[in-house]
């Protein structure tokens, strides 16, 4: 028996210490989350300035944001490859769920082409489910058919799944 209690002794022993380490770490890590998402808007907003969006119009962007840094790269991003205005680059990057992708979009159909409507292509990408795929399909059709980008935009676009032949073979037609 004394060496049971002995044994228990020295596990609460160990147990205290690590205990109180335990409770410390979490404590710094609970109290530094705050800042670094404070840190996230702060850097969108000054971003978003610096990319010609006044401040009212800025804080209110990244202050809806669930992303705020996301919606700031896409938006200067955007701003930097097609000509488009920095207020129409905001709203299309706040209203697309995928920012960071619409803005890939755009910089590879503007890489890749000759574009002359840039707010065309952004459009395109933003009404797109998947942006990527969507300047995938354009800058590949473009060059292997020869189109326009306009006229590859509009195939690309439109291009969807058409199922057929969807019923059942396992039901007996009368």
């Amino acid at each position: 028996m004394v060496h049971f209690l002995t044994s228990v002794t020295h596990r609460q022993c160990l147990a205290i210490p690590f205990a109180l380490i335990t409770g410390l770490t979490t404590s710094m890590v609970i109290l530094s989350a705050p800042q670094a998402i404070a840190n996230d808007f702060e850097s969108c907003a000054s971003r978003l300035i610096g990319a010609g969006i006044a401040g009212p119009d800025a804080a209110g962007a990244c202050g809806q944001a669930l992303y705020p840094i996301d919606l700031a790269s896409c938006t200067v991003d955007v701003i930097g490859v097609a000509e488009v205005d920095a207020e129409q680059a905001l709203v299309a990057c706040q209203s697309d769920r995928r920012p960071q992708e619409l803005a890939t979009c755009v910089s590879d159909i503007h890489q890749g082409l000759e574009v002359a409507n840039s707010t065309a292509v952004l459009n395109n990408c933003r009404s797109s489910v998947l942006p990527v795929r969507f300047s995938d399909c354009v800058v590949g059709v473009a060059t292997a058919a020869s189109l326009a980008v306009a006229d590859s935009m509009s195939q690309c676009i439109a291009a969807g799944y058409r199922p057929e032949d969807v019923a059942p073979t396992f039901i007996f037609s009368r």
